[in-house]
């Protein structure tokens, strides 16, 4: 954990041996190469160590706020062919020409934790666990199977929230979601997704009752907010989508111009009234500005938290062949 906190990039085993380990063991850096290939270790347990050691840095003043689980994949580019599990990738950031390239891609999970900073609620990133894609199963299923790992870490908390892309926004992480009844999930959503009005009310006509209500459009059915929250036009309505299935949502569309330009649609299961967060001691805006007439728009700013797993890489993942999780829980926790 500490380490985690002090150190801001890990490039490889040899770096964190010279900066970091070297000064509390008497160990080699043979020894840590071999450990790390052949110890027979469940390294997910390490996720839920590390979880654990999070919350118990939350204030006592803090406990009632909101965490959250930001979900992500990073893509970490090999110059060669011969790397077990290596294959061609497309990476939206490559600025190559054709934006794919050799090399492995991660899983990760991030938890994010309240503490004070002064008189200001900042949240502090924790990586959880990073874990390769190796194409025997989805990285949503990847995705959803550490959510589930971590959330025994997790099950006394009121509010656990997934933030994630329009990737995860679907199906096999919804169903995580349904399992456990203190796990909400704010994500981004393709534009085109399948959107209800709620169903109407019953007529006491014959016949079974209508499921849900009209369609909706993200293009025409919003109505956008009279001035720019954070940046954004912001519509909100509550809807039915076919991810969630019955299950009412609060769907948010935001636009950079009020006439015209594109939209991009998110989805929160967490309704304003349900989160205890305290807003006007939040560090960054829009969230410390939230009056009565944006409570509505709480979840969407929440989101914004995601981009610590976006910008704010603790360090770079890296990864020996011969293991199938990352080895960085492994050396923090000093095993």
């Amino acid at each position: 954990m500490l380490s985690i906190l002090t150190l801001e990039s890990a490039d490889s085993i040899r770096f964190l041996y010279r900066r970091f380990l070297s000064k509390l063991t008497d160990k080699s850096l043979n020894a840590f190469y071999y450990a790390c290939s052949y110890a027979k270790v469940d390294y997910s347990r390490f996720m839920n160590a590390t979880a654990s050691m999070a919350l118990k840095l939350i204030p006592e003043t803090l406990r009632t706020q909101p965490v959250f689980l930001c979900i992500d994949n990073a893509i970490v580019p090999k110059y060669g062919k011969k790397f077990e599990d290596v294959s061609k990738l497309f990476d939206h950031s490559a600025h190559n020409g054709s934006g794919c390239l050799n090399g492995h891609c991660f899983v990760s999970v991030m938890l994010c934790v309240p503490m004070w900073d002064k008189d200001r609620i900042v949240y502090q990133a924790f990586p959880l666990s990073y874990r390769m894609w190796q194409k025997e199963e989805s990285k949503l299923k990847l995705a959803a199977s550490m959510v589930r790992q971590t959330m025994p870490e997790l099950q006394e908390k009121t509010n656990v929230i997934i933030l994630c892309d329009s990737w995860y926004t679907k199906g096999d992480l919804v169903s995580v979601v349904d399992e456990c009844p203190n796990l909400g999930l704010i994500g981004n959503a393709r534009h085109d997704s399948v959107l209800y009005d709620l169903a109407p009310q019953r007529t006491g006509k014959r016949g079974r009752p209508a499921k849900h209500g009209k369609r909706l459009s993200a293009e025409k059915d919003f109505t956008l907010s009279d001035e720019k929250i954070g940046g954004y036009y912001i519509g909100t309505r509550r809807v039915l989508t076919n991810i969630f299935g019955a299950r009412e949502v609060f769907a948010y569309v935001t636009a950079t111009e009020k006439e015209g330009g594109s939209r991009r649609l998110f989805f929160s299961t967490a309704f304003p009234t349900q989160l205890q967060i305290f807003c006007a001691w939040q560090e960054k805006a829009p969230l410390n500005q939230t009056g009565s007439a944006w409570m509505d728009c709480i979840p969407l700013f929440l989101y914004s938290f995601r981009w610590n797993i976006e910008v704010r890489r603790i360090f770079t993942i890296f990864k020996h062949p011969l293991m199938n999780d990352c080895i960085i829980p492994f050396i923090f926790h000093g095993k």
